[in-house]
């Protein structure tokens, strides 16, 4: 049983001038496009505080894969009935529109819509109002600042109903300096804002128990050109029940990388994929036995991690949703790549 559950809660939060502000949030009618990078780039948790480095320049994007991120009214969205006291929402097309509210003391998110997959369809996390919705700042909020914030409220599914959903965001701004983005693109004076939260939905099916969300996000500003992020990375592991956890991870840039997984890399590969169209399960070959070894859907969302041991590796893909995904191969730090289709 699978829930391909995205981003969990609010994405965008907006800098300028060394700390945030109602004056500096994203400006209704703002749009820009963002490219998909690999989901292994380093999330770069332990380079904090000031004079930091973030290096994303040899990052390599994902072929053809762009999200439009864009903010407008909430009365304009397809599911503002939902959030009538939202003002305004951010949409990253395709993939989550999260609503919000702000004053000049504070900004605050009423909840999310995106993508659950095939299995829960779309999900709408509602909170309750008042109390029950998720503070994601209180203004002016720079750097090591931090705070700590309870919601509740439900997730509606397509597959499971309305889900009661109570969880807690921390939320603090941990880093500044330089950020690099490709070969020619090198931004100083960087606000990083750092978003870590968990949810707990509660599935009233007997026996299939829980699911908890728990995520980590970094958003990193150039404080000169406020409102939207230059860079996003984000880590989601799912649990449901006691079954095992799935992480997910999305990486997107406002800049275009310098190189694409399934160009540069696909052409070094030297492991073989078989049968590939696969229905059931798919033979890995050619390999030396000290190998790590992803598979990542065309969303940059890693699947599946395993660790070879052998010349070759049999991976059951019976629950993969039907679609092209990249096979990564990492040996003595090379990584090596293959398109692989499910049927």
């Amino acid at each position: 049983m699978k829930l391909n559950l995205l981003l969990a809660t609010s994405l965008i939060t907006g800098a300028a001038f060394g700390q945030f502000t109602q004056s500096n949030e994203p400006v209704i009618g703002t749009s820009m496009t963002m490219y998909l990078l690999d989901s292994n780039a380093t999330n770069y948790s332990s380079v904090v505080g000031t004079s930091a480095t973030w290096d994303y320049s040899t990052t390599p994007g994902i072929p053809g894969e762009t999200k439009v991120v864009s903010v407008q009214t909430a009365a304009s969205s397809t599911y503002n009935a939902d959030y009538p006291s939202s003002a305004w929402d951010v949409d990253i097309a395709g993939f989550m529109t999260s609503y919000y509210t702000s004053s000049a003391s504070s900004r605050i998110s009423q909840g999310f819509v995106f993508d659950g997959g095939a299995l829960a369809g779309t999900v709408k996390v509602v909170f309750s109002g008042g109390a029950n919705d998720e503070i994601i700042m209180n203004y002016p909020f720079a750097m090591n600042s931090n705070q700590t914030d309870a919601f509740a409220g439900n997730a509606i599914t397509q597959s499971f109903g309305t889900l009661a959903t109570t969880g807690s965001v921390t939320t603090t701004v941990d880093g500044q300096g330089t950020l690099k983005l490709n070969a020619a693109t090198t931004i100083a004076n960087v606000t990083r804002f750092k978003m870590a939260d968990q949810a707990t939905a509660v599935i009233p099916i007997p026996g299939l128990g829980n699911v908890l969300m728990e995520r980590t996000q970094y958003e990193y500003y150039d404080m000169s050109t406020p409102y939207l992020p230059l860079l996003v990375h984000s880590t989601l592991t799912i649990t449901i029940g006691t079954g095992a956890p799935t992480t997910q991870h999305i990486v997107l840039s406002s800049v275009v990388p310098d190189e694409f997984l399934g160009l540069s890399e696909n052409d070094q590969a030297t492991f073989g994929l078989y049968p590939n169209p696969a229905n059931e399960s798919v033979v890995i070959s050619g390999l030396s036995g000290n190998e790590t070894i992803s598979i990542v859907d065309m969303a940059g969302r890693t699947v599946l991690t395993t660790q070879n041991a052998g010349t070759s590796q049999i991976v059951n893909v019976s629950d993969f949703n039907a679609g092209v995904y990249n096979v990564v191969v990492i040996a003595n730090g090379n990584k090596t790549v293959k398109k692989l289709t499910i049927n």
